[in-house]
């Protein structure tokens, strides 16, 4: 796949720097529409105002503004052309900063867009000494732009190993509002960053959970990717897992895994089962089934999008109620896929009169074993494979990944499984046979169980 500016860098430089974007830089200041709260600002501090925040979104938008340039004018992507464009826009805020001080002496939200500029030029003590002075002269600054000082003076402070100072900011942010999960895990990572390198691993510990905790609520804020979501979980729940590990307390990092992986489940997603299932192995514990975890309930799994069925009659997960139910997603091509069939088929024979219901999902790829076909041949050649493989049962085929991306699976073949009451209990991610005697010992055990 050709790569172009798509702005990844900018992007990860933005999550980096949770002052960096011009959503969370704060609104211009205004007086409220009743004049309470606040004083309104004069027409020179008012016009002050205006030309520091200029200066920083100037700064702000640079990268963004050339990589649009660049895809425009269909330039191929050039990695030395993309970290040239990422330091210019420092050495433009440093300079944008170095207008703004020549202004000195600094007062209100002048202090605060200095910070942020000192912050986007990569100085960190610039950016931590102009926030200091803007939370001690916040003038009419509005209490979003104080939280973001916050933040961002709690980040820098941690950085340069001024931990107490990084523990006051943060625990200001914690007394304030407004409160922001994403900015309770970043500054708690921070500092548990911190303390883990300098080998204070209590400590760490400590920061860690804070980031767990903010990331789990920040999982469940979000309705956008999976992806993101996942991701969220497992940086703070692994970086957790870690901390304990080297504060001897490890016992208490495989609760943590086995929470991720339970919440994994519930979700469901696959991707993060994976993820959290291969640290557990790495920590040397044996594969099981996750345990239950009070608090964290089983939801009723994505719908699937079937647009042709073979041998089954078009069917909803939602008309399956009472039954327990095996979504195997699999394609032809893949190897590992056809070592499972079999056993799955196996399970399917055994199990089918006592409420056992089987789907395979597939897409379409309009492909035939390397060679380009029709959807009306690919079909055809779905039906052969079951036929050949004596597969007893139904095939569901989907137009795109979708319905396999909303269970967070992006590796095959993974199977899901479904209790009498619609609720995801179980996944497998490989062709692993402990796997597939763990899916083998779960099935009979959710139809020994009531559908009430």
């Amino acid at each position: 796949m050709k790569k172009v500016f798509n702005q990844a860098a900018l992007a990860l430089m933005l999550a980096l720097s949770p002052a960096s974007a011009r959503a969370q830089s704060g609104v211009k200041v205004k007086p409220s529409a009743d004049g309470a709260g606040r004083s309104a600002p004069s027409a020179a501090d008012a016009a002050s105002v205006e030309g520091a925040q200029a200066l920083y979104d100037e700064a702000a938008a640079y990268a963004q503004r050339r990589f649009d340039e660049f895809r425009k004018g269909n330039v191929p992507y050039d990695k030395a052309l993309e970290q040239k464009t990422l330091q210019e826009q420092k050495e433009l805020a440093l300079r944008n900063a170095a207008k703004l001080d020549a202004r000195a002496p600094l007062h209100g939200t002048d202090l605060y867009y200095a910070g942020l500029l000192y912050a986007l030029a990569g100085k960190g003590e610039g950016a931590l000494d102009s926030l200091r002075h803007f939370l001690s002269d916040a003038g009419a600054a509005s209490d979003e732009q104080k939280q973001r000082a916050r933040v961002l003076a709690a980040q820098h402070a941690a950085a340069l190993n001024l931990d107490t100072e990084a523990e006051e900011m943060l625990a200001a942010y914690e007394r304030s509002e407004p409160r922001r999960a994403a900015d309770l895990q970043h500054v708690s990572l921070v500092l548990a960053a911190s303390y883990y390198k300098q080998g204070e691993y209590v400590r760490a510990s400590a920061h860690a959970r804070e980031a767990y905790a903010a990331a789990l609520q920040l999982a469940g804020e979000r309705g956008g990717d999976p992806r993101q979501r996942d991701s969220t979980i497992y940086t703070s729940g692994a970086f957790l897992a870690s901390t304990l590990v080297k504060a001897e307390r490890r016992a208490e990092a495989v609760r943590v895994i086995q929470e991720m992986r339970s919440r994994a489940v519930a979700l469901p997603s696959a991707n993060l089962y994976s993820q959290a299932t291969e640290l557990l192995l790495s920590q040397g514990e044996d594969y099981n089934v996750p345990p239950a975890l009070a608090g964290v309930e089983p939801v009723a799994p994505p719908e699937i999008e079937v647009v042709e069925w073979i041998e089954q009659q078009p069917v909803r997960l939602s008309d399956l109620r009472g039954k327990v139910v095996l979504l195997d997603f699999w394609a032809t091509w893949c190897g590992p896929c056809r070592h499972t069939i079999p056993r799955i088929n196996a399970l399917s024979r055994k199990y089918k009169d006592r409420g056992l219901v089987v789907l395979g999902l597939t897409e379409f790829e309009g492909n035939d074993e390397g060679r380009d076909v029709t959807r009306a041949e690919e079909l055809d050649y779905l039906r052969q494979f079951k036929r050949k493989q004596s597969i007893s049962y139904g095939f569901g085929v989907s137009n795109d990944t979708k319905t396999r991306y909303t269970y967070g699976i992006y590796s095959i073949p993974t199977t899901v499984l479904i209790d009498r009451r619609g609720r995801v209990r179980f996944l497998t991610i490989s062709a692993s046979d402990f796997e597939s005697d763990a899916l083998a010992r779960m099935i009979p055990k959710l139809l020994d169980e009531p559908s009430q």
